[in-house]
């Protein structure tokens, strides 16, 4: 980990970060399918529709975590990329 926070990744390792990050968010997704199927159904007593309500909230909060970590898996995927063009140009470049 560099002084400002950021962690310095091999090309792979990256890579490896972005996949796993983008497979946590399908997984994210489909809980919040799932929490979002039980939210729809039709409550009788009050206590179920505050559950309802309240599941509806937990369901859209996972989707924005979902959403978040997908985020986070393209930049991992464009930054594994970028470290393959330098590793290319550097590997590339002529010494003086």
């Amino acid at each position: 980990m560099t002084a400002q926070g950021i962690v310095r990744l091999p090309n792979g390792d990256a890579a490896d970060l972005g996949g796993r990050l983008l497979r946590q968010a399908r997984e994210l997704e489909e809980i919040r399918h799932r929490a979002a199927g039980v939210a729809a159904l039709d409550w009788e007593s009050p206590a179920g529709r505050n559950f309802r309500q309240y599941l509806a909230g937990r369901a859209s909060a996972v989707g924005s975590a979902a959403e978040l970590l997908e985020q986070a898996a393209r930049l991992a995927e464009v930054y594994a990329t970028e470290l393959g063009h330098a590793a290319g140009a550097v590997a590339g470049s002529t010494g003086p």
